[in-house]
């Protein structure tokens, strides 16, 4: 880890313990959460007061500047007691991307409370027609993940002709109040219930120039302030299948050493101590890629404000590997709890699976991520989204 930028080990082991510290109340409001399929006012508060959804806001602002590594370990954490909640700070933080791309006054203006959420949306694309000052957005977005609790909002649109026959720029980002946007009851589903991950829609909403942002590039030299970086978007993911699995290992080994099944005590079961090490060893090479993978790019993008394609290859080859893997090992110990891991009030591995399924059918989960990485080694373009 850089001795210059990001959190120093002393910050994150603060930013670790704040998490552990509220684990249990997040823990207790898990059927809560799943049940309202939002988070619940009382958990977006006990979110806000250990700073979770400033945990990439630049230190001018107020925020954390945590450094990826620490941003997984720190979702990681959440995930632990919560997968939904996990994904919604993994989600809210990206406020801090957003304040990197405005004029810093702004940023101030918008953020003047550091603790809000920020959510958003990007495809498919919506329609903006540039007015004077600014332009009207027009859309539909699927997955606004925390939208019942952001105070802010991104979007992307596609340019069309302006009023007065100009082009525009091909595609630009706006960040609205959240107020601004109607919000679809959309989210019904098997798995992630809690993150609240409605549509959202706009109808020729004016947004003035200054909240709206250029699309990220590929490369960008980012000296000074390598968290600019359009790659750290994404690795902060890796953060949920981690901590998620890690419960469910725990979960499993506390079971085995009490529980009596009909083939006799769980602990001297062969193939329950056969699953328990191999699993524990599987989430153990997932947790060394998902860190080793970041730190790598992380010194880089610190020491020459670049990052190379093999560690932009790196990193996405190790999102994909991890969230897959996770699922399979989410499945070995849901199969080895046997008929415990039926009963919602007993256990929490049924919730686990369904939410380590449903993350995973993310675009940027695929296994068409294997290919776009493959084109990156091969000096080829990834021709995939958010590469």
């Amino acid at each position: 880890m850089s001795t210059s930028f990001g959190a120093t080990l002393e910050e994150r082991e603060a930013l670790l313990e704040a998490a552990r510290s509220i684990s249990p109340q997040i823990q207790k409001a898990a059927d809560e959460i799943e049940a309202a399929r939002q988070l619940p006012k009382h958990v977006v508060d006990l979110l806000r007061s250990i700073g979770a959804f400033r945990l990439i806001q630049p230190r001018w602002l107020g925020g954390h500047d945590a450094d990826p590594v620490t941003q997984i370990l720190f979702i990681a954490e959440i995930a632990r007691a919560d997968a939904s909640v996990a994904w919604c700070v993994m989600i809210g933080c990206d406020g801090g991307f957003v304040t990197r791309d405005l004029e810093p006054e702004l940023a101030r203006e918008m953020y003047s409370d550091i603790e809000v959420a920020t959510c958003g949306a990007a495809f498919p694309p919506g329609t903006a027609r540039r007015v004077e000052g600014g332009y009207l957005a027009s859309g539909r977005w699927p997955y606004a993940s925390g939208v019942t609790h952001a105070a802010w909002v991104q979007f992307g649109c596609r340019v069309v002709e302006g009023s007065d026959g100009s082009d525009g720029p091909g595609f630009v980002r706006f960040v609205v109040p959240r107020g601004d946007v109607t919000v679809l009851d959309t989210w019904r589903t098997t798995g992630m219930c809690g993150t609240g991950s409605h549509d959202i829609e706009v109808r020729d909403l004016f947004v003035p120039d200054e909240r709206s942002l250029p699309p990220r590039p590929s490369r960008r030299s980012v000296l000074g302030d390598p968290l600019r970086h359009p790659a750290w978007l994404l690795p902060k993911h890796l953060g949920v299948p981690l901590g998620l699995v890690e419960a469910a290992h725990e979960e499993v080994l506390g079971m085995a050493k009490d529980r009596v099944a009909v083939r006799g005590a769980l602990k001297d079961d062969a193939l329950t101590q056969a699953t328990l090490g191999e699993t524990a060893a599987r989430i153990a090479a997932c947790r060394a890629y998902a860190l080793s993978a970041a730190d790598a790019a992380w010194e880089e993008v610190c020491e020459t404000g670049e990052m190379s394609d093999l560690n932009r290859a790196q990193l996405r080859l190790a999102i994909t590997f991890v969230h897959r893997e996770c699922v399979g090992i989410v499945e070995q110990l849901y199969a080895v709890a046997g008929s415990s891991a039926l009963y919602t009030e007993r256990s929490s591995l049924d919730r686990r699976l369904r939410d380590m399924h449903a993350m995973n059918q993310h675009v940027v989960l695929g296994e068409s991520n294997y290919a776009a990485a493959g084109r990156l080694l091969l000096g080829q373009e990834p021709a995939a989204p958010f590469w």
